[in-house]
């Protein structure tokens, strides 16, 4: 390709630079999202939008690259009125690019900071942070104060060392799809494709005011593609909820499901680690699961996983149209998760609990769902994703990129491009048909 092949005003480094740029602005989006999700998903317990604004107004808030800000009342309301009109995207900033250096504490400063805290209970973030910089574990300007109360707050270290009786009482949304709660169960033991007999892992998802389990299947193993599998099935099915509450292990807590949730506008309720309580209502369809099905079964009498999650289809269909007890004794007789669920969505949608066209529904959750990496495109245009070679537009070779996938699926596969906004579809490389494509001719 000669150099003319390119347009005028692009090179690799720009083209580097967006990306490198579009990244750090879509963690910045969705830190703001996570402050106004309240508002945005309209689950602020009572207040009104006024109010939780004021409330929240003057809190810290900590973005990716350390530093800390507050912001007013009216700023909220603004991101609020970005986001409705152009979603995720219209938080990001449009041109800044001078945040400030990360600040971390290293390992040793943190063991330092609880060990502190474990011999003297009630020392300040003060002392600590001057008896680190005195035993030389730190130099003074690394971190600031702030930094070290920051971290003991963030990771509740006098909470675990002074643990307080906490009130609990029964609750529940008031409506279908306000909240889903997702968990993982350790399950059977299977024959693989090869035949190895492995562990399965039970990941479900539950709508809280219904019990009606939305998603629900069974992997070799528990991690976020797997996890996003049965979300993106639930959401398609019986529409996104309002709030996701989830446990804090890395299939739950990581880059893509923030991401995820962010497009989505889905809340994300993340339990205090070692506190089931949470989300009861996913642990005690476990427990159902396991008394009325798993503990007299074993993974001898199924081929494959196919076949087990074959009959846990059989199985939830019949779980979902079955009387439960926490549904009882109600005026409206809803006492199947089924009816109850339906009480509230007979008449809705599942497009319109996202306020999309009907026709627009199934591909707009498609693109929520899409993972964002950044990948080099190589000097023959190509491109690897998920060990598979990509054609790239040629103007993109050398450059740093934006690509965006559905995880195993290489029909899948985007560049994207933040300049231009242009998503552009990439074609596995098929190097038979490229060695019969017409290329320019050399003249030496």
């Amino acid at each position: 390709m000669s150099e003319t092949d390119k347009p005028r005003g692009i090179s690799a480094l720009q083209v580097s630079n967006d990306s490198d740029v579009y990244l750090r602005n879509k963690r910045i989006a969705e830190v703001k999202y996570a402050l106004i999700a309240p508002v945005i998903t309209e689950t602020l317990n009572g207040e009104n939008h006024s109010e939780y604004y004021k409330r929240i107004e003057n809190h810290e808030v900590v973005f990716p690259d350390g530093s800390v800000h507050k912001f007013k009342a009216e700023t909220y309301k603004y991101w609020a009125f970005l986001y409705r009109k152009h979603g995720i995207e219209g938080l990001m900033p449009k041109q800044r690019s001078d945040f400030g250096k990360t600040r971390r504490l290293n390992n040793e400063a943190k063991l330092f900071i609880t060990d502190q805290i474990v011999k003297h209970p009630k020392i300040t973030g003060q002392l600590i942070y001057d008896r680190m910089i005195e035993a030389g574990i730190m130099s003074e300007g690394d971190v600031s104060v702030d930094t070290v109360q920051r971290y003991i707050k963030k990771n509740g270290i006098r909470e675990d060392l002074n643990p307080a009786k906490t009130e609990r009482r029964a609750w529940e949304y008031e409506h279908a799809c306000d909240g889903y709660e997702a968990d993982t169960a350790y399950t059977l033991y299977v024959k693989d494709e090869n035949g190895k007999v492995r562990r399965t892992y039970l990941i479900a998802i539950i709508d809280d005011a219904s019990r009606l389990i939305v998603g629900a299947e069974f992997f070799f193993n528990d991690n976020a593609v797997n996890f996003h599998k049965v979300w993106k099935s639930a959401v398609k099915r019986y529409g996104r909820s309002k709030v996701m509450i989830l446990d804090n292990g890395s299939s739950y807590k990581n880059a893509a499901t923030k991401s995820i949730s962010a497009r989505l506008g889905t809340k994300l309720v993340y339990c205090k680690p070692y506190t089931p309580q949470g989300k009861a209502k996913i642990e005690r369809f476990f427990l159902r699961v396991r008394q009325q099905w798993l503990n007299a079964d074993n993974g001898e009498a199924y081929e494959n996983i196919d076949d087990l999650n074959e009959k846990l289809r059989e199985w939830i269909a019949v779980y979902n149209r079955t009387e439960h007890g926490g549904l009882t004794g109600r005026d409206d007789n809803c006492n199947t998760p089924m009816k109850r669920f339906m009480k509230d969505m007979h008449d809705i949608s599942p497009h319109q609990t996202a306020n999309i066209r009907k026709n627009e529904y199934n591909e707009w959750v498609e693109n929520c769902f899409l993972y964002e990496e950044k990948h080099r495109v190589n000097a023959d245009s190509s491109v690897k994703v998920m060990n598979m070679s990509f054609d790239a537009p040629a103007k993109y070779s050398g450059s740093m990129v934006i690509i965006q996938y559905e995880p195993g699926n290489p029909e899948r596969v985007y560049l994207y491009d933040p300049a231009n906004k242009e998503k552009i579809k990439l074609e596995k490389i098929d190097k038979v048909s490229n060695s019969k494509k017409r290329r320019e001719e050399i003249i030496y």
